[in-house]
């Protein structure tokens, strides 16, 4: 495919999109809703990585009218789309007194967003979110360079309060589609764990459990499975799993049927964590009914809690007052399962 290196604007099923694309990938988001990625897609393959939830397709942000229970606030809208979790991690909780729901705020804040470069080498382009309920303010580049297949990512989480605020900073994809038939995660890490919920939650894996990577306990067997493996389409599996002491912030979907994959290079020091939720029709009622095929890989600066509960344990990062924390991440196709890539400072 002829190298076709440009950005635009495109107004799609009532979402004004911006779109990234050189002839090998296109990029889309959606800045109105958290600034999320709606796919990336292998254009010479024909396919896009990113899960498309059918319960929820078209993308939809506007959360139905009824009690907003059992974190029916992320899963009324949650299309499959990747986006960011920010402050509190995963669990509805009160921020010194707004209250957040599940995955925090920024999934669904309106960004501005603004072309900064497009050129023959390059395109450029910048989206930023403020906080309402948080002092936060959240500012993404992606830059595309011509014939990669690697997104260059870089955030910049700025605190706008006079005090030094605590946050859980997690990215969410979530991979769907051709790249999952066969496939496995080949993560750098040696440890995985699991939250315990201390209530029965239908868990097929052990709660609170910690080990050596990728091997979980199995409730109902009392076998072990391996996490590495992408659970088939229609097997009935679900489990949500963490991954940390990693050697190096790396993380590959890959297909050795394709000899293709996708992964992330993250700063492993920012985020020691990595969340991994796969299902495969093992939620069969709400929210999938039985229709997920997914996995994600979610580099993450804490692991999963209850965010007053992170602050006690100090597994959260500090944003200072008035100050910022900047991370630069890449992630793209690849032929390598294992870190190719370099990762300069943002």
């Amino acid at each position: 495919m002829a190298s076709t290196l440009r950005v635009w604007r495109e107004r799609r099923k009532d979402c004004d999109l911006l779109i990234l694309e050189n002839g090998r990938i296109r990029v889309t988001t959606w800045p109105d809703n958290g600034a999320a990625v709606l796919g990336f897609e292998d254009l010479e393959r024909g396919f896009d990585v990113l899960w498309k939830n059918p319960i929820v397709q078209p993308p939809r942000r506007t959360l139905l009218a009824q009690p907003i229970e059992r974190n029916s606030d992320l899963f009324d809208v949650l299309d499959g789309s990747w986006f960011v979790s920010l402050p509190i991690g995963f669990f509805p909780t009160e921020y010194f007194g707004a209250p957040i729901g599940v995955h925090g705020e920024f999934r669904s804040l309106p960004f501005d967003a603004q072309i900064l470069e497009e050129s023959r080498e390059r395109v450029r382009v910048k989206v930023v979110g403020r906080s309402i309920r948080t002092p936060f303010v959240l500012e993404r580049t992606w830059e595309l360079h011509r014939d990669s297949y690697v997104l260059v990512w870089d955030e910049t989480l700025s605190n706008r309060s006079g005090q030094a605020r605590p946050c859980a900073w997690l990215q969410h994809p979530a991979f769907g589609g051709e790249l999952l038939d066969g496939a496995e995660l080949r993560v750098p890490a040696r440890t995985i764990a699991t939250y315990d919920f201390k209530r029965q939650v239908g868990s097929q894996i052990k709660q609170g459990y910690r080990g050596d990577w990728p091997l979980i306990p199995e409730t109902a067997s009392g076998g072990m499975r391996d996490c590495s493996k992408v659970p088939g389409q229609g097997s009935g599996l679900d489990h949500s799993v963490q991954m940390t002491d990693f050697s190096i912030g790396w993380g590959c979907l890959w297909n050795s049927r394709l000899h293709w994959g996708f992964a992330l290079r993250w700063d492993e020091q920012l985020f020691p964590w990595a969340w991994s939720w796969a299902d495969a029709g093992g939620i069969q009622d709400y929210p999938l009914w039985g229709q997920g095929h997914l996995i994600t890989l979610q580099p993450s600066t804490s692991p999963v809690g209850a965010f007053p509960d992170l602050v006690a344990a100090g597994q959260v990062i500090t944003i200072p007052a008035g100050g910022s924390v900047r991370t630069r991440l890449l992630c793209g196709f690849t032929n390598q399962p294992e870190a190719p890539w370099e990762l300069a400072a943002p």
